[in-house]
């Protein structure tokens, strides 16, 4: 695929992507109107906006719609655009991370809800074989590291093992993306949003370490029919309290 082409991904769907995040940053705005009035909120919602615009020709490029972890870098262009906006409003390092967190959970229920409306939930969608097996053929593509700033990952078979199957991850695009931007200080918090998703999902999720607080891998492991622990506060998950310091 020519540079130019790769190049342009992100700023060829912007009208689409900026649709997307406008709705998700309804969610942003029930969250703010907790602190500030509706005109203050407006405002900050606009700056959202600004600073996504901004941050969308950084993207890397990592396969396009080839790549079913885009959508993760696409949206984590939206939480970076909100942290910025709360970080130029004041908001502390830790107020920062309960409100990633929380608008991470309403995400993951609005779009859980969505699911339920077609008869569908995310937990029916990740424990198929079809699906699986599609993992384990993009786990071992990973590791061709075609695209800079991409995914790189192992699959990990669950036979035998108190979990389904899972991830071990030695680079996480959405982490990259961050350090490009200069926001890795939030990454950990902004993963706390897998947790979120699989509360929502209604399936288990553990996991030990994440290349967001310092650690070599992120794994990832997941159970079908399984409980999830609500992730915030932090500071008694085993990612956290191995955090590099």
């Amino acid at each position: 695929m020519p540079d130019k082409i790769k190049a342009d991904f992100y700023i060829r769907r912007k009208s689409k992507l900026l649709a997307l995040f406008k709705e998700d940053l309804e969610i942003a705005k029930q969250l703010l109107l907790e602190r500030f009035d509706a005109e203050k909120v407006e405002k900050l919602l606009g700056d959202a906006i600004k600073e996504y615009e901004n941050i969308l020709p950084e993207v890397q490029y990592v396969g396009g719609n080839k790549n079913p972890f885009t959508q993760y870098l696409t949206g984590a262009v939206g939480v970076f655009s909100i942290i910025r906006v709360l970080e130029k409003e004041g908001f502390s390092y830790r107020e920062i991370g309960e409100f990633t967190f929380r608008y991470h959970e309403i995400l993951n229920e609005k779009r859980e809800e969505n699911l339920n409306k077609l008869g569908q939930s995310h937990s029916d969608q990740i424990f198929t074989p079809n699906y699986i097996q599609f993992m384990k053929d993009f786990a071992s593509k990973s590791q061709e590291k075609v695209y800079p700033g991409d995914w790189i990952l192992e699959f990990i078979d669950g036979e035998g093992q108190p979990f389904t199957y899972g991830f071990n991850f030695t680079q996480c695009g959405s982490n990259e993306l961050a350090k490009k931007l200069g926001m890795q200080k939030y990454m950990g918090f902004i993963c706390l949003g897998d947790f979120a998703e699989a509360t929502a999902g209604g399936f288990g999720f553990t996991r030990t370490q994440t290349l967001a607080n310092g650690a070599p891998i992120c794994d990832h492991r997941y159970i079908q029919g399984g409980s999830t622990l609500r992730a915030w506060p932090p500071d008694d998950l085993e990612e956290f309290k191995n955090k590099s310091q």
